[in-house]
């Protein structure tokens, strides 16, 4: 068993925000896929994504702290908060040079990046407006975290598109299996905006549907991509040192591998060679068959490439585990988006802990058609050992297996 375990969550999401309104609506696989409101989507050939509403960043810290933030600090930030809390960890007895920041994302604060833009090409350099440049840089919201709580440990961004958040668990894991630190606050962030949602819808991507408020959305399976945001934050530590202060522990890491090959520009692995090669490599790292592995949390995200990509090799891994196959595309709830990993871990975590768990739909779904109802099934409680969490991107992929540890019973 892995020596490196998660103690604390923080969720800011579509679905929900704080960890409890989530767990409570991924239970239920309640969408927070709705229509955008948030900015002008008349023009464009899709408006809807996993849009974050209700969220409050008065509830987690002061105006004084936030009021200069952009939006994917402010979540990020309240989101390492929850953490913390959830995690109990006393940080004024703590060496805080000890505890790591390392975070996920693909493209950090675009709205501010689009604002200090348009303020350039319409006052000049000399009016651009410099309190917006601070923000424009993909490892504010790690640095946001870190001086608000007074950690002076590594602070390290990733991005690295789909799999940025799983990223930065892996290089926790590193820094706290080689003693460099004792806590990581962990996890991914990513902001919704205007100008992103345009870029994509430019490139012909997304799932083209235009809703009214009163329309029930149904998405279009393998139809194109849906944008999300949100931010996720776990808290992950040594065995040894969760133990001596008595956390509450959700899972163990029990293995992890990131794979990496070439794919076409915008495109994914035309065989999935790569995903592959990381789900055999993470099984056997975590000394697991396919039939141990209890769910299995994908990266489907509505794109019929990546999708059926998907489905072809856990057809061919988990064949001989003789079952109905069911999977949880956690993104068809949230959408996609750069930091989505960790709020998916999150997820995996909350459900070993609570032996609860996710809401599956059948692998069948994956192969993409017409469809448009997505059924999803609800299980009541039952033993859960092991959690498979498979992540993709342009070139490779990514796949964690958690479990349950005994300090949880």
């Amino acid at each position: 068993m892995s020596n490196i375990v998660f103690t604390g969550i923080g969720i800011i999401s579509s679905m929900g925000v704080g960890r409890e309104a989530f767990w409570m609506n991924c239970r239920k696989a309640k969408s927070g896929i709705r229509k955008i409101t948030t900015f002008d989507t008349s023009t464009l050939k899709s408006n809807i994504a996993g849009c974050v509403e209700n969220f409050d960043p008065s509830n987690f810290m002061s105006r004084k702290a936030y009021r200069r933030m952009s939006p994917i600090s402010r979540m990020a930030v309240a989101a390492s908060v929850e953490a913390i809390k959830d995690s109990q960890l006393n940080l004024d007895v703590m060496e805080r040079e000890r505890i790591g920041v390392i975070l996920g994302t693909s493209y950090g604060s675009s709205s501010h990046v689009e604002d200090f833009y348009v303020s350039l090409l319409k006052d000049g350099p000399r009016g651009a407006q410099p309190f917006l440049f601070p923000e424009t840089v993909p490892n504010a919201p790690a640095s946001h975290i870190a001086m608000l709580h007074g950690i002076t440990g590594p602070n390290s961004t990733f991005c690295q598109n789909a799999i940025s958040a799983e990223n930065a668990i892996l290089y926790a894991q590193n820094l706290l299996s080689q003693n460099l630190v004792d806590v990581v606050l962990v996890g991914g962030a990513e902001e919704l905006s205007g100008m992103l949602y345009s870029c994509y819808d430019a490139v012909g991507v997304l799932n083209k549907i235009k809703c009214r408020n009163d329309d029930t959305i149904q998405p279009i399976l393998g139809g194109g991509l849906i944008l999300g945001e949100g931010a996720g934050i776990l808290v992950m530590e040594r065995l040894d040192f969760a133990l001596e202060r008595g956390a509450k522990i959700y899972g163990t890491l029990e293995a992890s591998v990131i794979t990496g090959g070439t794919s076409a520009i915008d495109h994914y692995e035309v065989n999935g060679e790569q995903v592959a090669r990381a789900m055999y490599a993470v099984l056997e790292q975590a000394d697991v068959d396919p039939s141990d592995i209890d769910q299995i949390a994908v990266s489907a995200n509505f794109s019929g490439e990546l999708d059926r990509l998907e489905y072809d090799q856990l057809r061919i891994i988990f064949e001989a585990a003789k079952r109905s196959l069911e999977i949880t595309p956690l993104k068809y709830l949230i959408g996609d988006f750069g930091g989505a990993g960790a709020i998916i871990a999150g997820a995996s975590l909350l459900s070993l802990y609570h032996q609860e768990p996710l809401p599956t739909v059948n692998v069948e779904i994956l192969k993409g058609t017409s469809q448009r109802t997505i059924e999803w099934n609800i299980h009541p409680p039952r033993e859960t050992r092991f959690s498979l969490m498979t992540s993709t991107t342009y070139g490779g992929g990514s796949a964690i297996v958690f479990s349950k540890h005994p300090e949880s019973d």
